[in-house]
């Protein structure tokens, strides 16, 4: 009985002290690999605990463990199998609501696939071009990954700056972040509402698998050239964010890659 209150109490510490810590400060920001890391350590950290209070409550109520009094063993009794009941049920949710997710993935696909105007295979990634006069840059995770740009895009950046705007998209893919949008998703539907940790999570990983992707296509296709694009993108469609984006990379002091570094010397 202890232990499964103790371990019941461990994870209701995880579920309402990890948003107070990890929003504190603005470190995510220049840190938000290990930012995001631990806001995953800390879920899964909770989910075992959660676990293990409800394993040792069954296992007291079906181990025949010795208890102090009638009322005790009455307690530990419905504590685990109510346990077992409410882990069925969050399996039973957490599986109604995965496929949801997974459709709004093909209904992003669905949209834009009709007005497709070419398609072209880059470093294993499918660059799909669609008609649009909006700049639009989307990666979606499949067996085949894709990223789908419009041609406004196209229009409306350098050279440069695109192929920075799809090293961005491409470390999406390659990260996986797509299952840890699905993950935090499916954790903020599992959460009360009246607990800040589910949305939290959901809010903290859509901004911080940005930034990580920001972070790769800097260092594969140059900071100053995303930045340009995410400025030239935000003016355009109006959104703050993307220059906040921007602006971060500009202020972020950047090593030199070690190709550029040996090309500098070879000419020097």
């Amino acid at each position: 009985m202890i232990a499964t209150a103790s371990f019941l109490a461990a994870a209701a510490l995880v579920l309402l002290l990890a948003p107070l810590v990890l929003t504190a400060g603005r470190w995510q920001v220049r840190h938000p690999r290990t930012a995001l890391t631990l806001w995953f350590s800390a879920l899964f950290t909770g989910i075992g605990l959660a676990g293990a209070s409800a394993t040792t409550a069954l296992m007291c109520a079906v181990g025949g463990v010795s208890v102090a009094s009638r009322g005790e063993g009455l307690m530990l009794t419905v504590v685990g199998w109510l346990s077992l009941g409410v882990l069925a049920a969050v399996i039973a949710f957490v599986s109604a609501s995965a496929e949801p997710l997974a459709d709004s993935w093909r209904e992003a696909v669905g949209r834009f696939a009709p007005v497709a105007v070419s398609r072209e295979k880059s470093d294993g990634v499918t660059l799909v071009w669609f008609d649009s006069d909006q700049p639009v840059a989307c990666a979606v995770p499949s067996r085949d990954p894709e990223i789908f740009l419009s041609t406004a895009l196209k229009d409306l950046l350098s050279e440069p700056q695109l192929r920075a705007v799809i090293e961005h998209e491409r470390a999406h893919l390659r990260q996986h972040h797509g299952w840890a949008v699905r993950i935090a998703e499916i954790n903020a539907l599992c959460v009360p509402r009246r607990f800040p940790a589910g949305r939290a999570l959901k809010r903290a990983t859509l901004l911080l698998i940005e930034l990580i992707a920001d972070d790769a296509a800097a260092r594969h296709a140059g900071a100053v050239h995303l930045a340009n694009a995410l400025a030239t993108m935000g003016r355009t469609t109006a959104d703050p964010g993307l220059e906040l984006r921007a602006d971060r990379l500009t202020l972020r002091r950047w090593k030199t890659p070690k190709k550029r570094r040996t090309a500098a010397l070879a000419r020097a």
